[in-house]
């Protein structure tokens, strides 16, 4: 009888080590089964999304092909229909269409207009208006202007500006010398109300002074001109990217413009 139990039990301590491997084998088998899944999934997340962003591209490709198609018909219609349309007849009954502009003289004085202007001496014209146009400024006071705007420079502007007029006007009297203190005295008595003084105005004031006093000359050439800086005779040279040709010198407040635009926008600026 004891022989007996004593293998029923065995039986049964068996069977339970058999039933918790099962059951380690098949989480094992379940945690590898959803591992396996999730990474293809995000697998084919990443697919679906990159074919989706090319699919994109592509239908933002045939919209410009496709408007650049429309324009191209449109271009097409509008010269058909243009009373300055006109064939040119060639040999073997070939005809090409050709614009025909209103102004005929436009190429013939285009290239006389350039032909001069290439031919300008740019570096005499600047030291012509140079010598015909004598400096009437004051150095002094351009001095002065310039070194007020020196020291309202980027970071006082905004230190300055984050506080209330009467502390803006502390401030700046116990910064400027007193040359510098007259020409904001001047500023106020102009008629500016002190609990409204705005330094940035103020600013604008004596850039306007500075303006009129400058010994500077300004050179505009277009792009890829020489550059006329000369820091000993004060000339500032810059590109204009709206200046064809030519060359435009601003000096006493006024503008000496020997130069082509591309377009009328910047004419007298």
């Amino acid at each position: 009888m004891g022989g007996y139990i004593a293998v029923v039990v065995v039986l049964v301590v068996l069977i339970y080590f058999m039933i918790v491997m099962l059951k380690s084998v098949t989480t094992e088998a379940n945690q590898k089964v959803n591992s396996y899944f999730i990474k293809n999934l995000e697998e084919y997340d990443a697919i679906y999304k990159s074919k989706m962003s090319n699919l994109n591209k592509l239908n933002v490709e045939y919209e410009e092909v496709s408007r650049e198609l429309r324009n191209m018909k449109n271009e097409m219609i509008s010269h058909k229909t243009s009373p300055f349309y006109a064939p040119r007849p060639i040999p073997r009954d070939i005809y090409i269409p050709t614009a025909r502009y209103i102004d005929n003289d436009f190429f013939e004085d285009y290239k006389n207009a350039k032909d001069k202007l290439m031919s300008v001496d740019k570096q005499g014209l600047i030291d012509n208006v140079m010598e015909k146009v004598p400096y009437t400024g004051d150095i002094d006071m351009y001095k002065l202007t310039s070194g007020i705007i020196e020291k309202l420079n980027f970071e006082a502007k905004y230190n300055l500006c984050s506080i209330s007029s009467m502390e803006q006007l502390e401030v700046l009297s116990e910064s400027l010398e007193e040359k510098e203190l007259d020409l904001l005295r001047e500023y106020i008595n102009d008629g500016v109300d002190i609990e409204e003084f705005d330094v940035l105005k103020f600013i604008d004031y004596v850039k306007n002074i500075q303006r009129l006093h400058t010994p500077k000359v300004f050179v505009s050439v277009a792009e890829n001109e020489k550059d006329f800086t000369n820091e000993k005779r004060n000339i500032v040279c810059n590109t204009d990217s709206n200046i064809c040709e030519g060359v435009k010198i601003v000096y006493q407040n006024k503008v000496y413009d020997y130069s082509i635009y591309k377009s009328r926008r910047k004419v007298g600026s």
